[in-house]
């Protein structure tokens, strides 16, 4: 009897322990990656991406090396901007290039939607990849169809020149703050001369024309140009407002680098903060500036703050490392096999390597614990360019909580919309909210007319 109720009782343990077991068990998302004979595998990848070699790349090419030794990765750099990918739609199409990194949702989704990418479906019902335990989401797709996966992530911030900061006697950086702290700091470093003449702005906003719309990811986590009604938000009062507010620093106070400039002169943001033009820039990517110390020598310390949320107390979705390049096989690529064995690569293990550009990991098996190291070779050398402390709670923190995308619906033309209509605004010749009624009417037509 005893045994019995001695066996029962073990049974009835296990089998309570079973549901916790099962809930702590992780997902499987590393067995699919690698070839089961690497060194089987050979070929040719022709791989382009807007960073260069010195830039992580080539470290990152060279560990691949090291599993895949017969396996030739070509690194072609090219320009994120207009022009540049223009030449990517056009190299893609004469079959110059087998895996590509897309940089911004609007670059991938073009590409998606004119078939300059391979669908990837197969692969993903051979190995039976689940998107969102790689990489958070599934939602990246176009026709219901997955062309590419969105491997690279963006953490956004303030980057701020602590000598600057320090000057004006600001005090601790800051673990949050709202739009209109940030603004008051701005206006404490700015330095003009006599006659008024702005000599250091105070702060700036990044110089890709939309980023006033990225309000709407911190407020609500998600689609940061469509409403609940699936049209476009650009008249709500967020995105009115926020617009108001950067031409007013811009334009009226002139306590933030000009859009206009960056826009007419082709000017980009680390250019003026790694210049000291201005003390505090709005920047994904600034790391990538601040480690190449050949290029952009300095003599401050650079500390590090959360995006600015819009009232105290709210929850950032501007916070966390989100997703921003998409990375695919191209429609005409010239070896899939190797190209498919560098996607899978580049896409998990590889793009921990983006850390040096000043992009991010969005794999769910990065191991955020060296980042550091990676991007200046020892927290010691880090020290002498950064706030290490800062940089580890804003830039690297992968536990705060980010924000993604749901609806894609005619992406190119919305997008192509809210860019026109915002330097409307900053040159004088729309109030904002002319602008963003005209926006909203040409957005919102392309989206009815896409469903």
């Amino acid at each position: 009897m005893k045994k019995a109720l001695a066996f029962l009782t073990a049974l009835v343990l296990l089998l309570c322990a079973l549901p916790m077991a099962m809930a702590d068990e992780q997902p499987d998302i590393t067995s699919w990656i690698l070839a089961k004979d690497p060194a089987a595998v050979s070929g040719t990848v022709r791989f382009w991406i807007p960073f260069k070699g010195s830039q992580g790349m080539d470290d990152m090419i060279a560990e691949f090396n090291q599993t895949y030794p017969n396996v030739k990765v070509e690194l072609t750099s090219y320009n994120n901007n207009s022009d540049g990918n223009l030449a990517v739609d056009a190299a893609l199409m004469a079959g110059e290039i087998d895996v590509l990194a897309s940089f911004g949702l609007a670059n991938a989704y073009r590409r998606w939607e004119n078939s300059l990418y391979m669908e990837l479906t197969d692969y993903i019902e051979k190995y039976n990849i689940n998107l969102v335990d790689n990489w958070g989401t599934d939602v990246y797709k176009y026709d219901d169809t997955y062309y590419t996966f969105p491997c690279g992530g963006l953490s956004y911030y303030v980057s701020i020149n602590m000598t600057d900061w320090n000057e004006a006697g600001l005090g601790e950086l800051p673990t949050e703050w709202t739009w209109d702290e940030y603004l008051a700091a701005c206006a404490a470093m700015t330095k003009k001369d006599e006659a008024g003449n702005t000599v250091l702005y105070g702060g700036s906003d990044y110089h890709s024309v939309n980023y006033f719309t990225y309000v709407w990811y911190q407020v609500y986590g998600h689609d940061q140009y469509f409403g609940e009604d699936g049209l476009s938000n650009f008249t709500d009062p967020l995105i009115v407002n926020a617009l108001k507010r950067e031409i007013k620093a811009e334009v009226e106070d002139k306590i933030w680098y000009p859009l206009e400039v960056y826009r007419n002169d082709n000017i980009q943001t680390q250019d003026v903060f790694m210049g000291h033009t201005a003390a505090s820039a709005i920047s994904p990517n600034m790391v990538r500036f601040i480690r190449d110390t050949s290029k952009y020598p300095t003599q401050w310390i650079t500390g590090f703050a959360p995006w600015p949320v819009e009232e105290k107390g709210q929850t950032n979705y501007m916070a966390g490392v989100s997703n921003f390049s998409h990375a695919g096989i191209a429609a005409n690529c010239a070896d899939e096999e190797a190209a498919w064995y560098w996607l899978a690569w580049y896409s998990t293990y590889g793009s921990r390597y983006l850390i040096c550009a000043g992009h991010q990991s969005s794999w769910k098996g990065t191991d955020t614990n060296a980042l550091v190291d990676l991007v200046f070779g020892s927290e010691e050398n880090a020290e002498k360019l950064v706030d290490v402390e800062s940089f580890k709670r804003v830039v690297v923190n992968y536990d705060n909580p980010p924000y993604t995308d749901t609806i894609l619906t005619a992406y190119t033309d919305v997008n192509k919309a809210i860019n026109e209509y915002t330097r409307y605004a900053h040159q004088g010749l729309m109030t904002a909210e002319e602008a963003m009624a005209q926006a909203k009417q040409i957005a919102d037509e392309a989206i009815k007319n896409a469903d």
